[in-house]
C-alpha cells in the first residue's frame, strides 16, 4: 500500500494515511482505478495547498464532490441536481429540420 512504482509521491502519502480508502466512498482503491486528490475546502473557496487539506479519491468520487461544492459555492444545496457544462471542444451543431412528410431533410 503506497508502495507502486507509478505512483507519486504526494498520492502515495495520502494513500497510506487513508489506509487504502477513497475519503468519499469509503471503498478500497483497486488496482487500475483511477486515484486523484481533492483539496477537501477547495482552493476557490479559501482552502490551503497542504496536506491537511488534501485527500485521495476515485475519480468519480471527485467529480462528485466537486459539484456539490460548486453548488454549496452557489448557494444551492439540491445533491440530486443534474449541472452540465457546454463543452466547447464539441462546438455546436446546427439542428436539422425535417420536410413536410417528416421523413425527408429540408
Amino acid at each position: 500500500m503506497g508502495h507502486h512504482p507509478d505512483l507519486p509521491a504526494n498520492k502515495a502519502k495520502l494513500l497510506k494515511q487513508q489506509q487504502g480508502k477513497c475519503a468519499k466512498c469509503g471503498l478500497y482503491f483497486k488496482d487500475g482505478d483511477l486515484l486523484e486528490i481533492d483539496h477537501i475546502i477547495p482552493k476557490s473557496q479559501g482552502g490551503k495547498d497542504e496536506y491537511k487539506n488534501m485527500q485521495l479519491l476515485h475519480r468519480h468520487c471527485h467529480d462528485q464532490k466537486t459539484a456539490e461544492d460548486s453548488s454549496a459555492a452557489r448557494g444551492t444545496h439540491d445533491k440530486n441536481q443534474i449541472i452540465e457544462e457546454l463543452d466547447e471542444s464539441k462546438g455546436s451543431r446546427p439542428v436539422l429540420k425535417t420536410s413536410e412528410k417528416g421523413d425527408e431533410l429540408a
